[in-house]
């Protein structure tokens, strides 16, 4: 995923949640998928298969991950060893260098974009067949449908889902308080004409108090994944279907949607322009007293822990858009089997045991500190984070679960030569709202470059 800024991904390396207890998951049931018998657990000392698994978690967060691993999955497979190896600086070219020449590790964690396109390079082991013959339907029911829906690409299933990413509204209490404007409504019941309206009450009354370095909003406009829901919310598409070969982003709709963002960050200056908050990613912004409410991912214990001590913050809905859509990304974060691996059903036990129930409370909550992949397990998800950090008692979590319910978190669009697509829309993006040399009408011009791009031979 490319960012101008700092990385989703980058943020969650500072949720280091080490210290835990494990107790609260003692009693988590054996992951699905994860063998318990057979061949694997009966191979004999000394036959050892090991399995190389690429981890982004972090130098604290690697530890935990190797000790669970240990204890759950190798105690219940003995004939497997998982060897939990930090991902390096620049990892995304080293794999693929790795995949190419066959000596990369066997499991990796990445996402939406990164997968398409080693899908199409035909780099990745397809797990459908694993998930059939392995997974029941209940198992497969208690994931999130636009992840579980989004990790197949290119009629591929390029992995099991590691943990969830939506985006929600954070919001600033203590500016709406200082500035005397009302939060916005816990039942997301508010409109893109309240987003903007709330934003210009929050700018003018700092500016009326002599505050010139505050704005009442912000959202990544420039970035790839987070543009669209604006556009699909005016009713606006970017491609013309899943894996489009034409661009719709010169369309009344999608124009009407660049043009409303546009206008509030560079025309009214309502949400702050990059450079005046220090090319400084949303909950940092909100940290540094710059904004009153930023779009942007939801890591609840890693809020929790920027914002200690410095300003009180909660959780809203995105507004609905002027069609009465609602619409964010929900990511497809997960994990991978590279297709050079010389263990594809030790690696898919491993694989399966990641996003099954003991590793997801034991590392991706109680841990990192992140959002579960399992429906079964987000109440229990936000008890948890709770006992962690007392604080969250006053954040809204439960909009994290009425998202999911709702169902109005997505996979982000595709187009068939997405590399193309891609190094053509995001420089656009930031030349429009990043730094505000061209209007939403340059891509009009855009929007046929990638349609030809797309249908070129």
């Amino acid at each position: 995923m490319q960012q101008s800024r700092l990385s989703r991904r980058a943020f969650l390396r500072g949720t280091a949640m080490a210290s835990v207890g494990l107790a609260l998951v003692a009693c988590a049931p054996t992951a699905p998928g994860a063998a318990t018998g057979g061949d694997a657990a009966a191979a004999p000392a000394g036959d050892v298969i090991e399995v190389r698994f690429m981890s982004r978690a972090g130098a604290e967060n690697n530890v935990n991950a190797q000790k669970v691993l240990d204890e759950d999955f190798t105690g219940a497979n003995p004939g497997i060893k998982v060897s939990v190896e930090a991902a390096p600086d620049g990892w995304e070219d080293k794999l693929l260098a790795q995949m190419v020449a066959g000596e990369a590790v066997d499991i990796f964690e990445a996402w939406g974009n990164i997968f398409f396109n080693w899908t199409e390079r035909d780099l990745l082991l397809d797990v459908q067949p694993l998930v059939d013959r392995d997974l029941t339907q209940e198992a497969v029911d208690d994931y999130n449908t636009f992840q579980w829906e989004g990790l197949v690409m290119r009629g591929k299933r390029v992995g099991m889902p590691k943990y969830i990413n939506i985006m929600t509204v954070c919001v600033n209490v203590d500016a709406f308080e200082k500035y005397g404007v009302e939060l916005p409504p816990e039942d997301g019941n508010w409109t893109h004409d309240d987003y903007y309206n709330t934003a210009k009450a929050l700018t003018e009354a700092a500016r009326t108090a002599g505050d010139e370095g505050f704005w009442g909003g912000w959202k990544p406009m420039w970035n790839w994944d987070r543009f669209w829901n604006t556009i699909y919310m005016f009713d606006g598409k970017v491609a013309d279907e899943k894996y489009g070969k034409v661009c719709l982003l010169d369309q009344p709709e999608a124009q009407a949607a660049m043009q409303w963002v546009y206008d509030i960050i560079w025309k009214d200056n309502f949400w702050a322009q990059p450079a005046q908050v220090e090319n400084k990613w949303g909950h940092d912004d909100i940290a540094a007293g710059f904004i009153g409410y930023a779009e942007d991912g939801t890591y609840p214990i890693g809020m929790a822990k920027k914002f200690e001590d410095i300003v009180r913050w909660d959780l809203r809905h995105v507004p609905t858009g002027p069609t009465g859509k609602r619409s964010v990304l929900g990511t497809t974060d997960a994990w991978s089997i590279t297709g050079q691996t010389k263990n594809p059903d030790e690696a898919w036990q491993v694989l399966s045991f990641l996003s099954g129930p003991v590793y997801q409370d034991k590392q991706i909550v109680a841990v990192e500190g992140i959002i579960p992949v399992l429906k079964s397990r987000i109440a229990t998800f936000i008890d948890t984070v709770r006992k962690v950090r007392p604080s969250l008692e006053e954040v809204r979590l439960e909009t994290i679960q009425e998202v999911l319910d709702w169902g109005y978190a997505e996979d982000s669009f595709w187009f068939d030569k997405q590399n193309a697509a891609n190094e053509i829309i995001v420089p656009a993006l930031q030349k429009v709202f990043e730094i505000g040399e061209a209007g939403p009408e340059y891509f009009i011009e855009i929007a046929q470059q990638v349609t030809d791009a797309q249908n070129a031979a």
